[in-house]
């Protein structure tokens, strides 16, 4: 069984200027009348989550997204179309959502526990541990009317992370707040998956988007253009962006095609997920081209927190792979002296078609580079100090 079914919901808000306007519209809508003036927010979506499932609402601003999460959290109702939940749902929409301001974060957690069954010690216990994930301080004896918009979505968060509902839906919250409570959301979310939930998340970030959901669709005008793996979604999304529509309808490239086979990364060759700064790094992948062509391949870095620091690709340096008898282009990027600080790192590599147009595949690899400095930022520059 689905634990989210959506057959054509339709959500329209008429055009009015005067209550008598207003009544006319929403009887000219219950009876379907078809000279109603407004605007089709939602066109005939439909699509199903199972448990465990992670599905993420990409599009344009005005597409769409906010209004379908609304929906399906209960906060809006469709003009037309049916959908169901079997499971019990946590909800982060807009800001504050669901908060009262005038009553301090303290005592805003307890209502939320209250309102999710909890009492006695178990309530207190969770709260206990809502203002240890959330960390804002002494602010949480404070109205939230006071608060900042990264301190909302903290205590927000803080509610879900304790109530554990089988179904997470999250509406651009990982947008505000600093990159360590990012980081820290985005790792409890990774648990939570990882335990058998199911998310339904919007995002402008594709990283996210990417890093935490299996699934994706993609609204467009209130329609769905397309859905399907979110490697193939999110690129096509973004060559639509970009105006890069270089593929006809029809020509398509087989996935299995220029997939990343193997990847590694070597320090004295020996593979290694930890190295000292400083240290000369190999990065190696294996891709598999049975045509003979010489696929394209980025190699992009970014910060555990998503933030992207420093990226290339083979067709900028004229990369020359060595492609052997079993149909496998090995390409090779050595970096000496790697510059990157201390801390946690995502090594992402991507191989694209040989005319370095379409996105085909995409492998992670994580690299924690180790040592003491009190330089700030991500990786060092050679500087002199006069």
């Amino acid at each position: 069984m689905s634990l989210i079914y959506a057959h054509k919901l339709n959500k329209f808000y008429p055009q009015v200027a005067s209550n008598k306007q207003r009544v006319k519209g929403m009887f000219n809508i219950l009876f379907s009348r078809s000279d109603v003036n407004g605007k089709q927010v939602l066109k005939d979506i439909s699509f199903e989550v199972f448990k465990g499932e992670s599905l993420a609402i990409i599009g344009k601003n005005g597409a769409g997204k906010s209004t379908l999460l609304k929906i399906l959290a209960g906060v809006i109702q469709p003009t037309s179309g049916d959908f169901t939940i079997n499971g019990r749902i946590g909800a982060l929409l807009e800001l504050g959502s669901g908060f009262d301001p005038e009553y301090t974060g303290l005592e805003n957690l307890k209502m939320s526990a209250a309102m999710f069954g909890l009492t006695g010690k178990e309530a207190k216990e969770k709260i206990s541990k809502m203002v240890e994930f959330a960390d804002i301080g002494d602010y949480v004896n404070e109205p939230v009317k006071n608060y900042s918009s990264g301190m909302v979505v903290r205590l927000g968060f803080s509610v879900i992370t304790q109530t554990k509902p089988e179904l997470l839906i999250t509406d651009e919250v990982l947008a505000v707040g600093d990159e360590g409570f990012q980081l820290k959301c985005l790792n409890w979310i990774a648990d939570y998956l990882k335990q058998g939930g199911t998310l339904l998340l919007v995002s402008h970030s594709v990283y996210h988007v990417q890093k935490l959901c299996s699934k994706a669709l993609w609204l467009e005008e209130g329609g769905v253009k397309q859905s399907g793996d979110v490697f193939s979604v999110t690129q096509a999304y973004q060559e639509s962006i970009a105006g890069n529509n270089a593929f006809p309808s029809g020509d398509t490239v087989n996935r299995s095609t220029y997939h990343i086979h193997d990847v590694s990364i070597t320090c004295q060759d020996v593979d290694v997920d930890e190295v000292p700064f400083g240290s000369d790094l190999k990065l190696t992948a294996k891709v598999y081209s049975p045509d003979g062509k010489m696929p394209g391949i980025s190699i992009g870095i970014v910060t555990h927190a998503g933030i992207p620091i420093y990226g290339t690709y083979s067709e900028l340096h004229q990369a020359n792979p060595y492609l052997d008898d079993g149909g496998y282009v090995t390409y090779d990027l050595t970096m000496p002296k790697l510059k990157l600080l201390p801390g946690l790192y995502e090594f992402r590599f991507h191989t694209m078609t040989p005319e370095n147009i379409q996105m085909i595949d995409t492998f992670e690899k994580e690299l924690r580079v180790t040592g003491k400095t009190r330089e700030l930022g991500c990786c060092q520059i050679e500087t002199q100090w006069k």
